[in-house]
């Protein structure tokens, strides 16, 4: 049976529900996703399994960087890349997130344009493919001179308690990368429970970009030369 709003106030109400739209953080995680997924198309979403993991994490994080580096210039205010690097083998979820997951975080202004030191989060978050690490210790300051990476503890839900320490990659209002010619490195291979790094076997299977200053990526041609990548 076709049922009618009874008053013009249920009406207005139905009307309203239909013009709602989407929000800027929503539109911009859609948006990520939607690159992520046209990297992994490029790849071959069959072969991930046969040996283009690492691939395919690289992808997704040149997806999450671009993601990133526009919610910093959409609200003038930082925006980071982050990657859960606490190892808790103890507890099967942090096994699940250690170097895999990562997320997209953004601060925001108040009416006075000064920044709002609290984070809030993009969307829900992304992990590397199964058996895919990002590698702190490949994924050097500056990929010339070396250095280590930030790092700072982030809330990854809406639980307090549910605070870890992340490596991150920082945008700053202007979309200016803060540490520009940093590497992002990944590496496919087991990792053994309690181990930092999982073990690459006789064949080395990794792979890394630069980020420049701009945002943009260049990709690492010869992985055994880090030191060799202009970031230019």
């Amino acid at each position: 049976m076709l049922t009618t709003p009874k008053s013009k106030k249920d009406s207005s109400r139905l009307l309203r529900d239909f013009r709602k739209g989407f929000s800027l953080v929503e539109l911009l995680a859609v948006m990520a996703i939607i690159a992520i997924l046209l990297s992994l198309a490029s790849v071959g979403i069959s072969r991930i399994g046969k040996g283009q993991g690492v691939t395919a994490g690289l992808a997704i994080g040149e997806g999450l960087l671009a993601q990133a580096r526009t919610l910093a210039m959409n609200q003038n205010a930082p925006a980071r890349l982050i990657i859960h690097g606490q190892l808790n083998d103890a507890d099967p979820i942090q096994r699940e997130r250690y170097r895999r997951m990562m997320m997209v975080l953004y601060q925001t202004t108040d009416e006075e344009g000064r920044i709002i030191p609290e984070w809030q989060r993009a969307g829900s978050p992304t992990f590397l493919p199964q058996g895919v690490y990002y590698s702190p210790e490949l994924s050097r300051a500056d990929m010339r001179t070396g250095g280590v990476l930030p790092q700072d503890r982030h809330q990854l839900t809406n639980q307090p308690a549910d605070t870890w320490q992340c490596h991150y990659y920082e945008f700053n209002g202007q979309g200016v990368c803060t540490t520009p010619g940093a590497g992002f490195v990944v590496v496919s291979g087991a990792r053994p429970n309690g181990a930092q790094q999982p073990l690459l076997g006789g064949r080395r299977d990794l792979g890394g970009f630069v980020v420049l200053k701009n945002g943009g990526t260049t990709l690492i041609r010869d992985i055994e030369q880090l030191g060799a990548v202009g970031t230019n």
